[in-house]
């Protein structure tokens, strides 16, 4: 009778054994699903102008000589073209993130 006893054991811890592990995966939390994965775009390059260097005003002359109002003229020139350089640059990035999220299917506007 000795070896029912054992093997009545056996049944009964591999029944507990399989029970235990079929509860335990059963009860086990879900992982969460992640989103996929970020598309990688290549950037465009938007150049910048560089930073002008303006000619300078000379202090020791009335500042309406003649000298002095053409050094003006010429700083408004070239400031006009370096501010419509930073405009071209700025609409370059604005046009490039709005063709990024058009590509992404997002729904999000640039300012």
């Amino acid at each position: 009778m000795s070896w029912m006893m054992r093997r009545a054991a056996k049944l009964l811890l591999f029944s507990t054994l399989l029970g235990s592990l079929l509860l335990v995966a059963g009860c086990a939390e879900r992982l969460p699903e992640l989103p996929p994965a970020p598309r990688i775009m290549l950037a465009r390059d938007c150049p910048a102008p560089e930073r002008p260097d303006l000619p300078p005003v000379d202090g020791e002359l009335p500042f309406d000589a003649p000298e002095n109002v053409s050094a003006l003229m010429r700083r408004d020139a070239i400031l006009k073209r370096y501010a419509e350089g930073l405009e071209a640059a700025v609409d370059c990035y604005h046009k490039a993130k709005k063709e990024d999220s058009d590509a992404r299917g997002t729904d999000t506007t640039v300012d």
